[in-house]
């Protein structure tokens, strides 16, 4: 079947990825609040410090949850206050001389994460080589330095880099292999997949099993369109164009696949969808189609014709018969399907 690009992963929108930061900013406040009131109970002269980190990720939950404040700006604070929190903990490390933790080495990848993903790479170099730095010194007047650790981050930041900036690479491949994709199979006026794309669906629907029942197709004509284009011209026959797209997506939904075959016409390829069902759909269709009004325009009618697999499993000649039965439709007074 054909591949849609709407179908394909992409990456989060912002309202997904505002969703993410709230979690995130409010998971960060649960556990600094945990971790003040741990240091609290047992006399750590830690308490200020978890104080103030917990200051900071509140600050950043409110704006998160400020819905008008933007995206971008957002994450550039955040990877500021990720960066932050980090160096006021390599500042109670100076001061205390207290062992390098794991968490601390954590807290610098995620560092790395963050800045590589939202930073131009440049600037995000720069922030982590320095905050780099200023956790080896901290590693010089600790009383357990945890040397492996600190190499061992050293060699996870330029891993972070390659993977998030090769990550970005591969996300931008794959929207212009989606963008090349929608040119190559869809109809650039109406949206509706193109001949192309119409054809490969129907020629994989006949080549194949049959997909448990009847396939039908719809071949859809425009009544007395060309007259449109000759009085009001073009441009409003293109409005007229578009709006029966829509309408005949609307009318199939999920059950068959809209083509724009040629001028006028349009083509509906229905699998798996027994032959009352089918005529029913194209019924409803006609009907949509005619109760639509668009402002300038005169009232629109479609004529159809019919055809189905199990009439022959040859895709020319099924189209013919459709095509046959389009004419038939016309030559009985139009608005009809045969």
């Amino acid at each position: 079947m054909l591949r849609d690009a709407s179908t394909t992963a992409r990456p989060p929108d912002d309202a997904g990825q505002r969703r993410v930061l709230a979690a995130l900013a409010v998971l960060a406040d649960v556990i600094h609040v945990v971790t003040l009131v741990y240091f609290w109970h047992h006399g750590s002269g830690r308490v200020t410090q978890a104080a103030s980190s917990l200051a900071i990720t509140l600050l950043l939950t409110g704006l998160v949850l400020w819905p008008a404040f933007p995206l971008r700006r957002l994450q550039h604070i955040v990877v500021g206050m990720v960066c932050a929190l980090f160096v006021l903990n390599l500042v109670s490390v100076y001061q205390t001389g207290r062992p390098i933790t794991s968490g601390l080495l954590i807290h610098a990848v995620i560092l790395a994460l963050f800045a590589y993903t939202w930073l131009p790479p440049r600037v995000a170099t720069v922030v982590l080589g320095s905050s780099y730095a200023v956790l080896a010194g901290a590693a010089t007047v600790s009383r357990a330095p945890d040397v492996p650790g600190v190499l061992l981050v050293g060699l996870t930041l330029p891993l972070v880099w390659y993977l998030t900036v090769h990550g970005r690479e591969v996300s931008r491949e794959r929207g212009r292999s989606d963008a090349l994709h929608t040119l190559a199979y869809r109809d650039p006026l109406t949206g509706a997949h193109n001949r192309r794309a119409g054809s490969d669906v129907l020629g994989a629907l006949l080549d194949g099993p049959e997909p448990g029942g009847e396939v039908a197709v719809a071949l859809f004509d425009l009544d007395h369109f060309k007259q449109i284009n000759d009085t009001l011209g073009h441009q409003q026959g293109d409005r007229m164009l578009v709006a029966v797209a829509e309408s005949l997506t609307h009318s199939f939904g999920q059950s068959g696949t809209v083509v724009r075959w040629g001028g006028e016409e349009f083509l509906v390829i229905l699998p798996g969808v027994p032959r009352p069902r089918a005529r029913a759909l194209v019924d409803a269709a006609l009907d949509a189609v005619r109760a639509m009004h668009l402002s300038g325009l005169p009232a629109m009618t479609i004529s159809a014709g019919l055809a189905y697999a199990s009439e022959t499993r040859d895709p020319v000649a099924l189209l013919d018969l459709a095509d046959g039965r389009l004419y038939q439709a016309k030559a009985a007074g139009r608005d009809r399907a045969r």
